[in-house]
């Protein structure tokens, strides 16, 4: 069982670590298209038609593809001033209840995420200005939450194996 976790593990914080380099990437775009409109309003007093579309859109990127790379450093907000205290078995037991509970919801999300863009893509809705579809953005957040549920499973795992004292 810790051979298996250890390689879970491994291959899936490969994975969150690249798609944490795509939400870069489109931050990186994102700020050279604010840049850009700054300059334009400025000197010629035309816009980018749509910036806030691509903006709204580059959202989904930026927030879902980082998620779980922030969970894999534990980056994400965690109150233990009680807990802290207690010994490390004890700690693993608050990891499983916690963890496991938001695998159960990031996993719930996941599917009304489908459902949602399933449901987009089949009306066909579009932005207002670009009329980019906007269902893949929707899969993109899915995408997201998958990544950040398994590695909710992940760290529950390797607390059950802390918890059951199989942890070297």
């Amino acid at each position: 069982m810790q051979r298996f976790v250890t390689r879970f593990e491994q291959g899936l914080y490969f994975v969150t670590r690249h798609v944490d380099r795509i939400s870069w990437g489109v931050l990186f775009l994102l700020m050279l298209m604010t840049v850009t409109q700054v300059f334009l309003r400025k000197f010629t007093n035309h816009a980018i038609l749509g910036t806030v579309e691509l903006t709204e859109l580059a959202m989904a990127f930026i927030i879902f593809c980082s998620l779980a790379e922030c969970q894999v450093h534990e980056g994400h907000i965690k109150v233990d001033l009680v807990v802290s205290r207690f010994s490390p078995r004890a700690q693993a037991f608050f990891d499983i209840l916690t963890q496991g509970a938001s695998f159960c919801i990031f996993t719930l999300m996941t599917v009304a995420l489908f459902r949602q863009a399933e449901e987009l893509k089949r009306a066909g809705e579009v932005t207002v200005d670009l009329s980019i579809p906007m269902y893949p953005f929707v899969y993109v957040a899915a995408f997201g939450c998958v990544l950040l549920a398994l590695v909710l499973l992940a760290k529950t795992l390797r607390a059950l194996l802390t918890a059951l004292g199989s942890e070297r």
